[in-house]
């Protein structure tokens, strides 16, 4: 079952300066799903850390150490799961987990 995109989140692409600080570049407007999810733990007992967990389209190009911003917050993507059905290859859209991350101009 694929979560509804109602909520938008941006892909930020950034430089660096002659100071060595992180410059935004440009954004990408990105539909999602966004949830506040501060830890997981799953049936094997296995805990995932994370700040927030995103949903995105499955041709967002969001890939792992990408920055998101939503809400104002940023966020640095840790980890990316592709969710496909049982026995077909298509993916279905991509599920994130997410860090808060630092300022950037």
């Amino acid at each position: 079952m694929k979560p509804p995109m109602f909520q938008t989140a941006y892909k930020l692409a950034y430089t660096r300066n002659a100071y060595g600080d992180f410059i935004t570049s440009s954004t990408t407007e990105l539909a999602c799903h966004f949830r506040l999810i501060t830890q997981q733990v799953s049936e094997t007992n296995e805990q995932v850390n994370s700040d927030a967990m995103a949903w995105f389209e499955p041709d967002s190009g969001v890939k792992r150490k990408d920055i998101i911003r939503f809400d104002g917050e940023l966020y640095r993507v840790e980890r990316v799961t592709e969710a496909r059905r049982l026995r077909q290859t298509q993916v279905q859209f991509i599920k994130t987990e997410l860090l808060k991350y630092g300022n950037i101009s």
